[in-house]
């Protein structure tokens, strides 16, 4: 069924229509060409299927956006190809991989209704991904060289477009002019891949720490981390130095472990105790491990032979507190 105030046909002849003047001066003729015509088709194609997909109700604004998203890193992803040297015959097969994941991360975003920054963020992260993936499958062919895919992967005509717009409006201000109406720096996907992994940290923790540690995050970024949590074989599609590197970001977001003194948290467990029913007390430890029973057994009765770190032993008093609340 149409969707209201989207032609698709009109939509993909306009982007196409911003592409000749937008092309960069190295770019030969033929393969400006070849850019014009893949950017055009790319967005006939994503905006039929849109405009024909009856699993989904989306409005003009949102068909515009995802089939905008396809041209633009067609368009930005063409010119890294042709600039790598890659042979024509297989520019086609890596664009599709390209667009593709474009389509369906972009249509996900708009239903999950993230914010646009988070939607162009992760975009961009997917689409390195599959440029990448595409790449070393065409290395592990033998159609690439591993020096052809490090040149490949070199190039970033969407970086370099954003450096100069971000250089030309800083000369304009500089000049006195006024900030530029709509500039934005570019996307950084940085958050996106602490995101994805967080969410192995998150793969290899109980469900119910897994589920209090999703509560603090945003309803967009926790079911963001519930995806990558999910997705299979996650570790092995992230670059494992880039992984180290946000680990080691995130713990120094941390708060610095606090120091736990041996008597007030033993005074605190006599007390948790001698206020409660010793019943519930018996059957909250009946299952635990003896060295714990005997350890809650003789610190309620105002002293005993069992010694614990400090730090377990509040981890047990929180464990009771949380069960005699319940």
């Amino acid at each position: 069924m149409p969707i209201e105030g989207f032609d698709f046909k009109e939509f993909a002849r306009s982007l196409a229509e911003q592409v000749g003047p937008a092309l960069p001066p190295d770019i030969a003729d033929a393969d400006k060409q070849y850019v014009i015509n893949i950017v055009h088709n790319f967005c006939y194609m994503a905006g039929e299927a849109i405009a024909n997909d009856t699993t989904i109700s989306f409005n003009a604004e949102q068909a515009s956006i995802v089939t905008q998203f396809i041209g633009e890193w067609a368009f930005h992803k063409c010119i890294d190809i042709i600039r790598s040297g890659i042979d024509p015959q297989f520019r086609d097969g890596i664009l599709q991989k390209i667009a593709f994941t474009v389509f369906e991360i972009a249509k996900t975003a708009i239903i999950k209704n993230l914010p646009q920054g988070d939607m162009i963020a992760v975009v961009e992260f997917h689409v390195k991904k599959a440029y990448n993936e595409a790449l070393e499958e065409l290395k592990n062919k033998g159609v690439l060289s591993e020096e052809q895919v490090k040149e490949a992967q070199s190039h970033s005509n969407i970086d370099e477009m954003a450096q100069q717009a971000a250089q030309q409006e800083a000369e304009a201000q500089a000049n006195g002019a006024p900030p530029s109406e709509g500039y934005s720096a570019p996307a950084n996907d940085n958050k996106i891949l602490k995101l994805a992994t967080f969410a192995i940290v998150l793969r290899h923790l109980p469900l119910e720490k897994r589920q209090g540690l999703l509560d603090k995050f945003s309803p967009e970024d926790a079911s963001m981390l519930r995806d990558y949590a999910n997705m299979e074989d996650l570790e092995n599609k992230l670059d494992p130095s880039l992984v180290a590197k946000c680990l080691t970001e995130i713990k120094k977001t941390l708060p610095e472990p606090r120091k736990i003194n041996k008597n007030r948290v033993y005074q605190r467990l006599y007390n948790i105790v001698k206020n409660s029913d010793i019943s519930k007390i018996s059957n909250i430890i009946g299952r635990e491990r003896q060295f714990v029973k005997r350890f809650v057994t003789e610190t309620a009765q105002g002293g005993g032979t069992t010694e614990l770190p400090p730090r377990v032993a509040d981890i047990i008093c929180n464990h009771l507190e949380e069960k005699l609340n319940r």
